[in-house]
């Protein structure tokens, strides 16, 4: 198939990409600056004479419509991700056109599938535990409202019966985050400083790879309308605590009560207007405070998609940052080491 996708040389979108080639799949990359995605792939180990490359930005819908033409199917991965107020009103004006005009004009191009990379932002907060695909709509902070608009329009071209199939994943991790996604700083954190630890404190991890596999065994047309839910392992801190020291023989951390939480995201949001990064927001404080776990059995039911542990997940993404300079061997512990 043809694939047009959308946000190529991100952490996902690249993802994607290699494992659709894998499969002989041909990729067109929509790049608002296509001399960018040469040097990406070439980090991916991508041979960047496989992606036809189409100038053009997920806001310009004529951009968009030249870019799908000819194209049997579409992955939008493309948005802007952040939790500091002062991105809010980058994120209202990208993320809903971006959805509005590639996924439109994918199902309007007869596309299929139509592929939405969303995120669990667009149902939070959870109303139910643990939460599924069919979880309704909510959103909440910059970030949330404007995926949930994105995903009410992917929904309803589901209504209609259009095939878009729309998959949810929780706090991405992997290696080859060569172009450095908002997660990044908190695992520099951790590995640096050590693990803040709080009462109630808890998240949900998925492998990028197996954001991959889901997208790439699912390009085939005729499935119609599906959600995907990809939360991966929920931890509590106790619980990332402990696979931390698996993965590296030992595991820094410190207690943090809620409260100084709550601060250290005010401050966070006050830094990002001046350039700085905390690294703690006050919706990213939000997430961290009131998670839940997801069920993931009926994405492995129908894709056959089995996800990582948690501990290769953890192992793959710090080995690559010591590999790639974000993190130094007193760092990485025994990952350090001669295999």
């Amino acid at each position: 198939m043809k694939i047009l996708v959308t946000g190529a040389t991100g952490f996902v979108g690249s993802h994607a990409v290699r494992r659709m080639l894998a499969d002989g799949h041909e990729i067109r990359a929509l790049a608002r600056t296509p001399s960018k995605v040469a040097p990406l792939m070439e980090l991916m180990g991508i041979d960047p004479t496989l992606i036809e490359l189409a100038e053009g930005d997920i806001t310009d819908r004529s951009s968009v419509l030249a870019a799908v033409e000819g194209c049997d199917a579409v992955v939008h991965t493309a948005a802007i991700v952040a939790t500091s107020p002062e991105a809010e009103a980058e994120m209202e004006r990208v993320n809903l056109a971006g959805a509005t005009n590639v996924l439109g004009a994918g199902v309007d191009a007869g596309c299929d599938p139509v592929i939405h990379v969303s995120s669990v932002a667009a149902l939070f907060p959870f109303e139910t535990d643990p939460v599924t695909a069919e979880h309704p709509v909510n959103g909440v902070g910059g970030y949330g409202r404007t995926k949930a608009a994105c995903e009410r329009f992917a929904r309803g071209l589901q209504d209609d019966g259009k095939p878009v199939v729309i998959i949810y994943p929780s706090g991405i991790m992997g290696p080859d985050d060569w172009n450095e996604s908002i997660n990044l700083s908190s695992y520099k954190v951790w590995l640096e400083k050590g693990l803040p630890k709080s009462k109630g404190f808890s998240g949900s991890y998925v492998d990028v790879r197996d954001l991959a596999e889901i997208t790439a065994v699912w390009m085939k047309p005729g499935a119609g309308p599906q959600r995907f839910l990809a939360m991966g392992t929920y931890l509590t801190a106790d619980d990332q605590e402990a696979v931390i020291e698996e993965v590296l023989g030992s595991a820094k951390s410190f207690p943090l009560p809620r409260s100084l939480f709550w601060v250290w995201g005010k401050l966070g949001d006050v830094a990002k207007r001046f350039g700085k990064d905390l690294v703690v927001t006050s919706e990213g404080y939000a997430y961290m405070f009131n998670s839940k776990p997801g069920d993931d059995r009926a994405t492995t039911a129908t894709t056959g998609v089995e996800f990582r542990s948690v501990e290769d997940t953890f192992r793959d993404t710090f080995r690559w940052m010591y590999e790639s300079g974000h993190a130094t061997a007193e760092n990485v512990g025994k990952l350090a080491d001669p295999p």
